[in-house]
Formats: structure tokens, C-alpha cells, sequence
């Protein structure tokens, strides 16, 4: 055999053995129970348990015994984000950390003032009096970033941030959990409070309610499980055990707000059709209307030959806001709001999403002050209808409203 003969064998046995090695780091790496080290003197691979998730918070929040935690709601609470507060809170305190939960925006819509209500939550609105300087730890639940819009002392470290949208920039933190393959942040909750490590048997007043407050958010987040994924499934079949039907469906079934129907109304008259898409743009909503921009957009792409709707309004005054809801298999609500509206000078997008709906919200800055507030509008809806048209590829001239 000649050296070259030799020389392409060896390189030949050197490929295969590699390609068997990135093999096997790949299957490892998909896993969920295994990880396999090499131990320092270069001997043989061995196999070690992966910790879940479960237990690398059991472990966070053990470190974090007897100190302060701030749970803090982002945006306008829903019950997705208040239910997995709650959660949070019960876990912490089974490891004595006082937590407080706090939200910056007005608890708006009806079902989850209802909520609030109804289950008799302890969580507290934000004013300029509340001191946050004796906290140690903060949380954020359900949100894809950890942009808070108060500055916390730099010694409040970020504890735990779980959600189930996709992540925007860098987020640091002693606990990270992120699925985007799970249709609610509560069904994670759900499967953390499975350990028994936790004490969670659903047979106090509390634990009732947080129960009934993370199906809840389950139901909403899944749009009544017609998203559901396996998770969200499995964490509902453990949380129906420990429910409060009756309080369950009296949550859920609140009655539609007459402002909403008048906003519902307005939609529908001022609603602008291009293709499959509807667009429409209400005026200016109060802020404590501002949910009923959802539930317009929710209503209006249940008409026929319709797949993707935007509403949108100026809310209090000072915010653009808008939400987006799809059929559509092929549009990504996450990727075509961030596409349509970019971010601002901090990186921050103005918006995102997930599988079936998504979101917006723009400053209008110094504009807000302008007192002629009819000219204002036509100039906001303009912008917007135009950036709407760019995106579709549709002409501006091309009217099919009615």
C-alpha cells in the first residue's frame, strides 16, 4: 500500500470517528435526563444526571431563604402572569422569602379584575411612594424581556424569570426557564408545583386559589385549549384536582363591559379590508378600556374570509396600542409586528407575539400634547395604515373598505 493509500485511510478512520463523536454530543444535548462529562485525567466519558427545571429552582430559591423577592407583573396583568405570581409567591414562602407582587398598569379588563377580586389576591399597584430599595431578589413571569419601567438598585438581582415567548436580547439571571413549545407560562408553574418538595396538595384556602388561578390562565393563554400543548394539558389534569369549579366559572364568565361593546361597534364601522387582512383603528380608547382592543380584534376575525386582524387606538393619551390576531398558518405574529414597527433608541421592539396573536405599543412622545386631537389622529392613523400596507405589499390607493 502506498503512503498515500495510507495517509487517506487514516484521514478517512479520523472523519468517521468524528462524525460518530458530534453524533453522540448531539443526542446527549437533546436529552432531558442525561449529560456526559469527561472526567480530567482523560479517561472514558461518564454519565451524570441533568437536573430538571424543577430542581434547579428548588436549589435557586434555597439559596435565597429568609431574603426579600419583588414579583413584579409587566404590562397589563393578565391571568397568565397574576396566577404565576401567586405561584411564585407560595413556592418562595415554602422557603421563607417574603414576597410582594406588584404591577405597574391598571388592572383593566373584566375578567381579570374578577379575578382579583373574586380570589381575593394581595397584590399591589405601583405608585411613587412604594419602596423598593429593601428588596433582594426581583421576578418577571410571562414577558419576553426584563425592561421594568422603574430602575432597581443594583443589588436586586434577577431570581427567577419564566415564560413561554420567544426571548428578546440577553437576559441574566440566578433562574431562567423559556419554552416556546408550551402554550402557558401557568402550565409550567403547574408542573414545578408537582414536586412534593413543595407541599402542594390543595387542600388549603390558598392553594385553592392558586390552583384555580393557574387553570385559569392556562384556559386564557391556550384560547380554551384550542392551542394547548402536552404540557399545558398535563399541568391542567394535576391543577382540576385542586380547583374551585364553581369560582372557576364564575371568573370566567363575566359579562362583556358596555364599553366594549361600543368599541366593538366603532370597529366594526371604521374596519378597512385588504385581502385576507382587516385593519381598523378605533380613536382614542380610556385606559381603563384599553382590553377591549383585544377582544375587538377577537370578534372581528371571526368574519368570513378574514384570517389576520389589527386594531388599534390611542389609550390615555399616550400610547399608540394595538393587538393582532391570526388564522393564518403561515404569518407569524411575533416576527411581522416586529417587522412592521422596529424598535426604539434602546433596542426595545415596540411589540411581539406568539402563535395566534401578538401586540404593540408606540409612545407618541412630545405628540401627545397636540390639542387638536382630531388632526392628531388622522396623522397616527396614516402612519400606521401605511406601514400596514408596506408590509402586505399593498397599494394605499387600493381602498376596499365598507
Amino acid at each position: 500500500m502506498s503512503t498515500m493509500d495510507t495517509r487517506f485511510k487514516e484521514k478517512e478512520a479520523e472523519l468517521i470517528s468524528l462524525k460518530k463523536k458530534v453524533k453522540a454530543q448531539k443526542e446527549l444535548s437533546s436529552g432531558d435526563t442525561d449529560l456526559m462529562e469527561t472526567e480530567a485525567n482523560g479517561s472514558d466519558p461518564v454519565r451524570v444526571e441533568k437536573k430538571s427545571k424543577t430542581q434547579e429552582l428548588i436549589e435557586t430559591l434555597e439559596k435565597a431563604r429568609g431574603k426579600r423577592l419583588l414579583i413584579c407583573i409587566k404590562g397589563y396583568p393578565d391571568p397568565d402572569n397574576i396566577a404565576t405570581s401567586l405561584a411564585l409567591a407560595y413556592m418562595g414562602a415554602q422557603f421563607d422569602i417574603q414576597s410582594t407582587i406588584l404591577h405597574f398598569e391598571q388592572i383593566s379588563h373584566h375578567e381579570n379584575r374578577a379575578l382579583v377580586k373574586k380570589l381575593d389576591l394581595d397584590i399591589e399597584e405601583y405608585n411613587d411612594q412604594f419602596d423598593y430599595s429593601s428588596y433582594d431578589y426581583y421576578a418577571v413571569n410571562d414577558s419576553q424581556n426584563t425592561e421594568l419601567p422603574i430602575k432597581l438598585p443594583e443589588t436586586c438581582e434577577l431570581l427567577v424569570f419564566v415564560d413561554h415567548h420567544r426571548k428578546l436580547g440577553t437576559i441574566k439571571g440566578h433562574f431562567l426557564d423559556i419554552r416556546e413549545n408550551v402554550g402557558s407560562t401557568s402550565a409550567i408553574y403547574g408542573e414545578y408545583l408537582c414536586d412534593p418538595r413543595f407541599g402542594f396538595k390543595g387542600d388549603t384556602l390558598e392553594e385553592a386559589k392558586i390552583a384555580t388561578a393557574l387553570m385559569h390562565g392556562v384556559r386564557t393563554d391556550t384560547d380554551n385549549f384550542v392551542n394547548a400543548t402536552p404540557a399545558d394539558y398535563k399541568a391542567s389534569e394535576f391543577l382540576s384536582r385542586y380547583v374551585d369549579k364553581d369560582l372557576l366559572a364564575l371568573i370566567s364568565r363575566q359579562s362583556i363591559p358596555a364599553k366594549t361593546m361600543d368599541l366593538t361597534q366603532i370597529a366594526l364601522q371604521r374596519k378597512d379590508i385588504r385581502g385576507t387582512f382587516m385593519f381598523s383603528g378605533v380613536g382614542y380608547v380610556r385606559e381603563e378600556d384599553r382590553d377591549g382592543i383585544g377582544q375587538c380584534a377577537d370578534y372581528l376575525l371571526n368574519r368570513e374570509g378574514i384570517d389576520t386582524v389589527v386594531v388599534y387606538g390611542v389609550v390615555g393619551g399616550e400610547f399608540v396600542d394595538g393587538s393582532l390576531r391570526t388564522k393564518s398558518h403561515t404569518l407569524d405574529p411575533d416576527k411581522w409586528i416586529k417587522d412592521v414597527f422596529g424598535q426604539d433608541q434602546h433596542g426595545v421592539y415596540y411589540g411581539g407575539g406568539r402563535k395566534d396573536k401578538g401586540g404593540f405599543q408606540i409612545p407618541l412622545g412630545v405628540f401627545g400634547k397636540c390639542s387638536d386631537k382630531e388632526l392628531l389622529w388622522i396623522l397616527i392613523k396614516k402612519t400606521i395604515d401605511e406601514l400596514f400596507y408596506n408590509k402586505i405589499g399593498i397599494d394605499d390607493s387600493e381602498s376596499n373598505n365598507d
